[in-house]
């Protein structure tokens, strides 16, 4: 029963939040000069009319709300009002598996390699292989991705197929979408945050967790190096590091839209920054409700699963 109420309480706090969401989002985009049929080369007076009749612009600003909010609450994100015949859904459905596939190589890989420089660094503190960790952990979170992703870009692409003279057929590519090698250079970028952060943690609790009681007490016991690191301190410090796993994702699929502009990645990072170049309502308003949904579900699942895993949590809410 107090499970069934801590999940109610959390998809009633997911509704509002994605209705403000919602609402801020119209709101933001009428406000900004302009529409989108301004940038649409000089068309005549009466086309124009009908394109607004189409889209619903001739309508007040209170009805145009009202009928966008009605058709996102029926699932119908809209038509962009640049490319006619062009449904929000189909643009999400064809592009998001690109974004997707590039935010979960990076977070796997991230997880993987900030868990084993964690662990190296808090088993060899205060050596280089702690100082390094450390500092790769500072840039990490204090650069953004982008500037890493420019970076690559430039040294691990442009300079060896320009300078070096490597063969462009084996080597990576500055941009381009449709191999495997094309998945490197925006994953690893992507993924530095969550290497940083992951790495962090997990330094701090394997060395809280060394100084703790039952780890004094398998070593007493006489218990075997590699037995008390794997069952006793990696598996008692992993726990927290999980925990964030899904705000990662969450960070890791914004963090996306930018880099995928910058390698010329097919995904919805570059149909989102059109949008917003072109002022096209529904694009912009389909796919910020689309990732505010698609947050706010991953964000209400990782709650679900504290509820179940620490009973503390859910009797609180």
């Amino acid at each position: 029963m107090r499970l069934a109420r801590f999940i109610f309480k959390r998809l009633l706090l997911a509704l509002v939040t994605l209705f403000t969401l919602f609402t801020i989002t119209f709101v933001l985009t009428r406000a900004v000069p302009g529409d989108p049929l301004v940038k649409t080369k000089e068309i005549p007076e009466e086309t124009r009319r009908n394109l607004e009749a189409r889209y619903g612009l001739d309508k007040p600003l209170f009805e145009q709300y009202l009928l966008a909010l009605k058709n996102t609450a029926s699932g119908n994100l809209g038509e962009s009002f640049r490319t006619i015949g062009r449904e929000v859904n189909d643009i999400i459905a064809e592009q998001f598996p690109v974004s997707a596939s590039i935010g979960l190589v990076a977070v796997v890989f991230g997880t993987f390699v900030g868990l084993g420089l964690g662990i190296a660094a808090a088993l060899y503190r205060n050596s280089l292989i702690d100082r390094a960790a450390m500092f790769l952990c500072v840039a990490g979170i204090s650069l953004p991705s982008f500037l890493f992703a420019y970076m690559f870009q430039y040294f691990l692409a442009v300079y060896p197929l320009t300078e070096l003279g490597v063969d462009p057929q084996t080597w990576l590519r500055p941009a381009g979408w449709g191999e495997l090698r094309d998945y490197i250079l925006p994953s690893f970028a992507l993924s530095l945050g969550t290497i940083a952060l992951i790495t962090r943690m997990m330094r701090s609790q394997m060395v809280e967790v060394s100084f703790s009681e039952y780890v004094k007490t398998a070593k007493a016991k006489g218990v075997s190096t590699l037995r008390l690191l794997f069952l006793h301190q990696i598996r008692n410090a992993i726990m927290p590091v999980v925990s964030i796993l899904g705000p990662l994702v969450v960070a890791v699929m914004g963090g996306g839209l930018i880099i995928e502009n910058i390698f010329g990645i097919p995904g919805l990072g570059k149909a989102f920054l059109n949008s917003i170049t072109n002022n096209d309502y529904s694009v912009i308003m389909g796919l910020t409700i689309f990732f505010g949904g698609f947050f706010i579900i991953v964000n209400l699942i990782t709650d679900v699963l504290y509820g179940l895993i620490d009973p503390r949590i859910r009797v609180n809410a």
